[in-house]
């Protein structure tokens, strides 16, 4: 009886723990998702003000970009191109758009979408907002730069400080203590 229950209790733990393992890799290849998408994002945007440099349309960029955008936003591009060629109005498949990529495009739909209700060149304003997202992806870099020597600091602690003491100092103490004649 109680191999049985301790058995159960075994499995129980055993699939809690798995279900646990399985959540913590889901939610870290989503964060590792959204950071990629974060730091794409500013290519879609001066990929997206080439093609308005070269004569598209917004909805030609658009397009554009679903050929040409990197390669984890390029889906939600082709996508809201093929909304647009279907007959839905520029607007809806922009928000829709927003809605699929995240936070990072806000800036960016909300250019189109004026652009469209309003009727002005968005090719300036997008050029902004282009420089701005590169300056916030620096920023990023260089913020992760200074953290690389705490996150180094653990390994060198662990690994290269005892093995200095083992190879280096122990020697010398060793050696120290067997010359020393200790009289009593």
């Amino acid at each position: 009886m109680e191999q049985t229950y301790g058995a159960v209790m075994i499995i129980i733990f055993g699939l809690v723990g798995l279900f646990f393992s399985w959540w913590r890799a889901k939610l870290r290849m989503t964060a590792k998702q959204e950071q990629a998408i974060i730091e794409t994002f500013p290519d879609c945007i001066d990929l997206f003000i080439a093609a308005l440099r070269a004569g598209y349309s917004p909805a030609q960029g658009i397009n554009f970009l679903g050929q040409h955008a990197p390669g984890i936003l390029r889906p939600n591009f082709i996508a809201a191109s093929r909304r647009i060629d279907e007959g839905e109005r520029f607007i809806d498949a922009i928000r829709l758009l927003h809605s699929e990529i995240g936070a990072v495009s806000q800036s960016m739909c909300d250019v189109l979408i004026s652009g469209d209700r309003l009727g002005i060149p968005v090719e300036n304003l997008l050029f902004q907002l282009g420089n701005e997202a590169r300056l916030n992806r620096r920023r990023r870099a260089e913020t992760e730069a200074r953290q690389l020597p705490i996150r180094l600091s653990l390994p060198l602690v662990m690994c290269i400080l005892p093995s200095f003491v083992i190879l280096i100092i122990v020697p010398t103490i060793a050696g120290t203590l067997s010359q020393l004649h200790i009289s009593v």
